[in-house]
């Protein structure tokens, strides 16, 4: 091989690596703006389950829905 021959198959290794890391970084970026919307969803998620937990104002302790009379005595 020539030393020319082996000058450019080794700058087309280095620019095809220099792709391969431009393309990393971009994968990591976009990796790093999804988690940080993930992780804003999640926040607001918790803010709305941990809303819909408290008691609410004026209540006196968890709702009791209606419930029916106790059976009367038919033994007469």
């Amino acid at each position: 091989m020539s030393l020319y021959s082996d000058a450019i198959r080794a700058l087309r290794q280095v620019i095809l690596l220099d792709e391969r890391v431009r393309n990393i970084a971009t994968d990591v970026t976009r990796l790093s703006e999804e988690i940080a919307d993930r992780r804003d969803r999640v926040s607001r998620i918790e803010g709305m389950l941990a809303a819909g937990m408290l008691p609410t104002r004026g209540g006196s302790g968890p709702r009791v829905g209606r419930r029916l009379p106790p059976p009367s005595d038919r033994s007469e």
